[in-house]
């Protein structure tokens, strides 16, 4: 094991051979993963994971392709983490994912003189019939939302006006001036009132617009 530098050597009546590995950060892609999920959804998935070389003798000691080792269990950490949910909860949170399979890679290689820095899904492409219906999902529940705000907003109107008239039936001033509040509003939008039997009938009885 030679650390970075020159170095030089005798070939006379020997074979030497010389095997170059690269220790610094390095990335690997899983692409186009075709998964079931557990709701027997077909998803296909991208993944990238970064790592180091940290032992390159217990590397080579014990694994015969490391890259080709490598890819299979990101493969198989995959499945793992995709075929035991269900697609609401890899959509609902994607990290679930990148949790599992970091979590799975990392058991399988740390004694193996391999260390994963990172792991992500890169994309999650869903069918195309999927799309249309969980955009007729997503619309549905959008509309069930705005209903029930709707509702509660004309409950809490209702509410208010039941109070109001709490207030006028216990209080004839309060009325009083309610209807002088609306006969206000009235006058603003038109040109003429004729008024027959005084305010009195304007207010009970007769209010003619022209």
């Amino acid at each position: 094991m030679l650390m970075p530098g020159l170095h030089a050597y005798w070939q006379f009546n020997r074979h030497i051979l010389i095997e170059m590995w690269d220790t610094r950060l390095q990335d690997i892609e899983v692409s186009g993963q075709e998964i079931l999920s557990k709701d027997k959804v077909s998803l296909r998935i991208n993944l990238s994971a970064s790592y180091l070389i940290k032992d390159v003798l217990c590397v080579i000691s014990t694994l015969v392709r490391p890259l080709d080792f490598l890819y299979k269990e990101l493969q198989f950490a995959l499945r793992a983490a995709v075929g035991t949910r269900t697609l609401d909860e890899l959509l609902e949170n994607k990290n679930i994912i990148d949790e599992s399979v970091l979590a799975y890679i990392t058991d399988k290689t740390v004694e193996l003189g391999i260390e994963i820095k990172s792991v992500g899904v890169k994309d999650i492409i869903l069918p195309g019939d999927m799309k249309i219906i969980l955009s007729k999902v997503v619309e549905a529940e959008k509309t069930a939302q705005a209903n029930l705000i709707k509702r509660r907003e004309e409950t809490a109107a209702t509410r208010s006006l039941l109070n109001t008239a709490k207030v006028m039936e216990d209080n004839p001033t309060a009325l009083r001036l309610k209807e002088l509040e609306v006969l206000e509003k009235v006058t603003e939008k038109i040109g003429n009132i004729s008024v027959y039997g005084g305010l009195e009938g304007l207010l009970k009885e007769l209010v003619k617009i022209r």
